[in-house]
């Protein structure tokens, strides 16, 4: 009995072995001779005025193809350009530069045309265009950007109260070198076009020249602009800590030192803390101060606490991208 079992189980395995060989043996072809062109899943469904939307397609035999932004009610096309795919490739990616431009709000969609058979086919895509927070950027030889714009650096949005809803308003904390040409204000990162410059008193001008906007010595400044006002304010920090975890209490600033120079943006100190709170101001005085948590530091933020005493090493970022703080221990 145990003899017949193992011989059937022989046949079985061999009976296998050869149906795997058979189909090894076969030859598999691959390909489709169709003509199409598919909109991929990752191509997004919305996309900010003043963004980059990039058009992920799939595409088989068709050597060129139109891709346009054509409102979702129909209409003339925003956008339309043609892609060649002489190489045949399978993926490509189209970029598409989306203006600030309110033709552009709202739902539309991604088209793309190619020939098949003989016919025209079409393929789409829907996308909603939103408006988003406009930008600002600080260029110029007295800070770490210099005088190229693809450089500059980016500001910050800012509202005065919970009252002011304006997109107007930009600030930037920037360490600025008094000898080096001082800087302007552009509202984009690819050229010239529409930059702001000193017409003098706190007053901004379009107009093109020799009007760089200037600091009379080397510090971290925080510049702030209204662009829509035409206005700029210029004033020289310095930083410290206060709040009853430091040596003086809620009564008075403990100076931080500022790092480095141009492209830098950290203050810093070592000091002993009792437990307790404490925020960062600027000038000795509550006109800017920020506080929060370490990784997202606001103007008139939260108490950020100190749980032991100690002595500490504490960084104050002030980054464009956004303001933080390492609280460590020794």
């Amino acid at each position: 009995m145990k003899r017949t079992y193992l011989t059937i189980s022989r046949l079985i395995i061999l009976t296998f072995v050869g149906i795997i060989t058979l189909a090894s043996c076969k030859k598999v072809e691959h390909g489709i001779d169709e003509s199409i062109v598919s909109i991929s899943g990752t191509t997004p469904g919305s996309a900010l005025l003043g963004s980059a939307l990039t058009v992920d397609l799939v595409a088989n035999n068709v050597n060129s193809m139109t891709v346009s932004i054509v409102p979702a009610e129909g209409g003339e096309s925003l956008y339309s350009e043609t892609i060649e795919n002489a190489e045949n490739k399978y993926i490509l990616s189209h970029e598409i530069a989306v203006p600030v431009d309110e033709a552009w709000l709202g739902e539309h969609l991604i088209k793309v045309s190619y020939s098949a058979s003989g016919g025209n086919v079409e393929k789409t895509k829907a996308i909603t265009f939103v408006e988003g927070d406009p930008v600002f950027f600080l260029v110029g030889g007295s800070t770490g950007a210099g005088w190229e714009p693809s450089a500059a650096i980016p500001m910050k949005m800012y509202q005065t109260g919970d009252d002011d809803v304006s997109k107007d308003k930009f600030e930037i904390f920037v360490y600025l070198v008094a000898a080096d040409g001082g800087f302007k204000f552009l509202p984009t990162q690819d050229g010239w076009d529409g930059g702001l410059g000193d017409a003098g008193d706190g007053k901004l001008t379009a107009e093109e020249g020799d009007n760089n906007l200037t600091v009379d010595e080397d510090g971290f400044y925080r510049l702030r602009i209204d662009k829509e006002a035409l206005t700029y304010d210029i004033l020289k920090t310095e930083w410290g800590i206060i709040g009853d975890a430091t040596a003086g209490g809620w009564d008075a600033d403990t100076d931080m030192t500022f790092v480095g120079g141009k492209g830098s943006y950290t203050w810093t100190i070592t000091t002993n803390l009792t437990a307790g709170e404490l925020k960062f101001r600027a000038n000795d005085d509550w006109a800017i101060n920020m506080g929060g948590t370490e990784g997202n530091l606001t103007q008139d933020g939260d108490n950020i606490a100190i749980a032991d005493a100690g002595n500490y090493t504490i960084n104050l970022h002030m980054d464009p991208t956004g303001y933080k703080a390492e609280v460590k221990k020794n």
